[in-house]
């Protein structure tokens, strides 16, 4: 692969061009990622609106039928349900993790095999979350398991 930027004061907006013998699954989830670069949602804390930048975003749950998202350090009350959060981010680095909640693997920063077939992620802000053994295979498949 050759990675060619152009830097210049000229140009007004970021363009990217992909030239490709054959869009393969690699290239398709870096397209997605770039789809998703810059992208954010809207998260409620304290009476204010903050827009969440999906890089930032450790993971969504659901508690009560509300979505939270959650950051390294704060949360946040999100306006979509889980299953749209789950459908709008399935292509970029989120996956589903339990009923309830939705991973960036991206903030993940190891695994291990828990009794049962479950598996316990452990973030980079050390929290850890419990992978359910009915989303380990989807789980794998996304993390290049």
């Amino acid at each position: 692969m050759k990675l060619i930027i152009d830097q210049s004061l000229d140009h007004e907006d970021i363009e990217i061009t992909i030239k490709c013998k054959l869009v393969d699954a690699e290239l398709e989830k870096l397209i997605a990622q770039i789809r998703l670069y810059g992208f954010s949602i809207t998260g409620k804390k304290d009476g204010a609106t903050y827009p969440l930048r999906l890089e930032d975003i450790y993971y969504f749950e659901s508690i009560d039928d509300k979505s939270f998202a959650y950051c390294e350090k704060d949360v946040y009350e999100c306006s979509l349900k889980l299953y749209e959060l789950e459908e709008q981010f399935s292509k970029a680095d989120f996956v589903r993790i339990s009923k309830s909640c939705i991973l960036n693997i991206m903030k993940l920063s190891s695994v291990r095999a828990l009794l049962n077939g479950r598996f316990e992620a452990l973030l980079h802000n050390g929290e850890k979350l419990i992978i359910n053994r009915h989303y380990v295979q989807d789980f794998k498949k996304k993390f290049d398991f």
